[in-house]
């Protein structure tokens, strides 16, 4: 139980007597000195909820200082980078402190939230106890030298353990758990990712790059490698020259406005749309298709008491093209430069909500009932705006739909959500003027569609045969031509 985490740092009353942090950490990493008097404890710390979470926030504690807490209880809730989470006690015992308050936000993975206890009566000796600075590295800097021994520690094992869970290599010495993690879950090499930690220690900035789904952290700067400024004729060093840009005229340098807070949420849309225009190769193909059949589908099954929107529809037909599509039911991977062909039909589904828009996944689409691709899509995007998705129900997917029909806009292109290869937008459907069998004008229900691709996985011919195969599923719910009829 707590018995095994004697190892954390304890505090003296030099401690006590630190003013600044820098005396802190000084002293707390001081191999001088040794750890005295606390009782065993164990630190809660920010964990890593999903494969792309670097920040994280507290929403709300669950419990309070002195409550008694059983494993499996819930301390509090983590905002993530996608969702609200429930952070769970691993073990029994008692909240001795807790140092994140209610809505504290942009805290690094690793910082130090609260600590337990074992005995209620080890309570009072943490009254005065004070959290170590977050780090730069996506961790805390948990008591200097305990934390990282205990990291370095338990390095070993989980380096045997993990080479034969999961055949992964870990570098030698220190490695935060959330490293650790990283590595186990994405089966990477760790002795091929160079570290830009302090002295070349692997931090997790390093490890999301190589998985593709950052830019590569940069080491600290070398003052030693800076251009030197030139000198004057009276030896000084000259400063730059820098003329002020007056504001332009007419217009205040400052004016009224209000500052909304960015959440962690959509610190990440933008960070990774930002990356996916910039570094994927998008190409789009647009069609439109017919909604004739689909809309006497829908008001058939109306009279049967049976929900299916356009949506549902369009996802259901998806599904059974990329069945048939597999260059486009595909990823690119960042570290081999490759793109994979998918098992699976794992089609995600764009949600907007209030902290930003999330993608939750429906599983193997292609094996489900129009039905229940619809049950799924609404208990999903219900979860999804109250922030209690998990991580495995919005991680990963193969392809994903964005649909604005319930919104006036014909047509538009969607940014690609990495690594998936491709995205479909979906536009308002409409009366669209056109020739019947018989040369007569008539007005025909039409909606557009628009693929996005990743010209790396599949190329602009691929995806034309993959929106072939879609327009004649859509455009056929009946059957016939080759097609089954649609499971209801």
């Amino acid at each position: 139980m707590l018995a095994a985490t004697r190892g954390f740092a304890r505090l003296t009353p030099r401690v006590l007597r630190c003013t600044t942090w820098s005396s802190f950490v000084e002293l707390a990493t001081s191999r001088t000195r040794p750890l005295s008097t606390l009782p065993p404890h164990l630190p809660i710390t920010m964990p890593a909820l999903s494969p792309t979470m670097t920040h994280g926030g507290v929403t709300e504690w669950k419990v309070t200082e002195g409550s008694v807490i059983r494993a499996g209880d819930v301390l509090c809730d983590i905002e993530t980078d996608k969702a609200i989470m429930a952070l769970e006690s691993m073990e029994d015992g008692v909240m001795a402190k807790i140092f994140a308050r209610n809505g504290t936000t942009d805290l690094p993975v690793g910082t130090l939230l609260g600590v337990m206890v074992e005995d209620a009566k080890d309570v009072a000796a943490f009254a005065d106890y004070v959290a170590p600075p977050a780090t730069g590295d996506g961790g805390a800097s948990v008591d200097g030298d305990a934390s990282m021994a205990s990291s370095s520690a338990s390095s070993a094992p989980a380096s045997s353990t993990s080479s034969n869970k999961n055949h992964v290599t870990l570098p030698s010495g220190r490695l935060w758990p959330s490293v650790r993690r990283l590595l186990h879950e994405s089966g990477l090499d760790g002795t091929k990712i160079s570290g830009t930690g302090p002295k070349g220690v692997l931090v997790k900035g390093d490890v999301l790059a190589a998985m593709g789904l950052i830019d590569a952290p940069s080491s600290k700067s070398d003052p030693s490698k800076s251009e030197p400024s030139v000198p004057t004729r009276t030896g000084k060093q000259s400063a730059p020259k820098t003329t002020p840009t007056p504001p332009p005229s007419g217009i205040e340098p400052e004016t009224a406005h209000d500052d909304i807070p960015t959440t962690a949420v959509r610190k990440v849309i933008a960070s990774r749309l930002l990356e996916s225009k910039t570094k994927s190769p998008h190409e789009y193909v647009s069609v439109d298709v017919r909604l004739t059949n689909v809309a006497a589908l829908r008001k058939k099954l109306k009279t049967q008491n049976v929900k299916a929107s356009v949506n549902d529809c369009v996802m259901y037909a998806v599904s059974r093209a990329l069945a048939l599509s597999p260059k486009i039911n595909a990823t690119w991977c960042a570290v081999s430069k490759q793109s994979r062909f998918c098992e699976t039909v794992d089609v995600a589904v764009a949600v907007a909500t209030p902290s930003g828009l999330i993608t939750p996944i429906v599983t193997k689409a292609n094996t489900k009932s129009l039905t229940k691709i619809g049950e799924e899509i609404r208990e999903l995007a219900g979860r999804a705006r109250e922030g209690r998705l998990k991580p495995s129900e919005y991680t990963g997917g193969s392809f994903s739909v964005s649909n604005l029909g319930t919104f006036p806009v014909d047509t538009f292109a969607a940014i690609l959500n990495p690594p998936q290869g491709a995205i479909m937008a979906v536009g308002r459907g409409g009366e669209r003027v056109g020739l019947d069998a018989d040369g007569a004008i008539v007005g025909t229900p039409t909606v557009s569609i628009t693929v996005s691709s990743d010209a790396r996985v599949a190329d602009a011919a691929d995806v034309a045969r993959f929106l072939e195969v879609f327009k004649q599923v859509f455009e056929n719910p009946q059957g016939g031509g080759g097609l089954e009829a649609w499971t209801i």
